[in-house]
């Protein structure tokens, strides 16, 4: 596998990717620079890359959170911007939510198509089942995941309809294992 040949093949999917996170242009310009950097190294070190595009987006998210955790580290906050937890922390929690508390075969469908987002059709390829079926998995994980958080938060979205902040209900307590991903995510209510 050679490093120009897979960077020219996923190199606008992944600035198309971090534009979709970050707003500022130079900043969506060194991030993408720092994992084309995290890809040669690999690939010269002749580590195994068995899907690439899994791969890279999946360096792409790790960098992108590393991003913000730095930048706001530098603050000195612990409180975490609508900015940070719609781009990081609200992401991490989502897929701690998915993971944790739905079903595997809604839980499995709702991860690859909502964090690692991949089309419906490379979901159902991945996971060997129908469109049919696949579509229909994450219609139902997405109604089972709503109801979940909306039971204990408040959520707020901007008009793109992405969560971008979120507050504790007083009529809810929330479990301890979730309370404990948000202290490692340094997500404060």
């Amino acid at each position: 596998m050679k490093y120009e040949n897979v960077w020219n093949i996923y190199e606008d999917w992944l600035r198309n990717f971090i534009t979709s996170k970050v707003d500022d242009v130079e900043d969506v310009n060194d991030i993408l620079q720092e994992v084309s950097v995290k890809l040669y190294v690999s690939l010269l070190e002749e580590k195994e890359i068995r899907n690439p595009k899994n791969w890279l987006f999946q360096v792409t998210r790790n960098t992108i959170s590393d991003f913000y955790r730095k930048k706001y580290l530098r603050k000195n906050t612990y409180e975490i911007s609508s900015d940070l937890s719609e781009q990081t922390c609200i992401c991490d929690l989502s897929d701690f939510v998915i993971k944790n508390y739905l079903p595997k075969k809604y839980a499995d469908t709702l991860f690859l198509s909502e964090i690692e987002q991949l089309s419906q059709k490379e979901v159902a390829k991945t996971l060997g089942i129908s469109l049919t079926a696949t579509k229909s998995r994450i219609l139902r994980g997405r109604k089972m995941f709503k109801e979940l958080i909306e039971d204990c938060l408040n959520i707020s979205y901007n008009k793109k309809g992405q969560a971008i902040d979120f507050e504790l209900k007083n009529s809810c307590s929330l479990p301890n294992d979730i309370k404990e991903e948000m202290q490692r995510l340094n997500l404060v209510l």
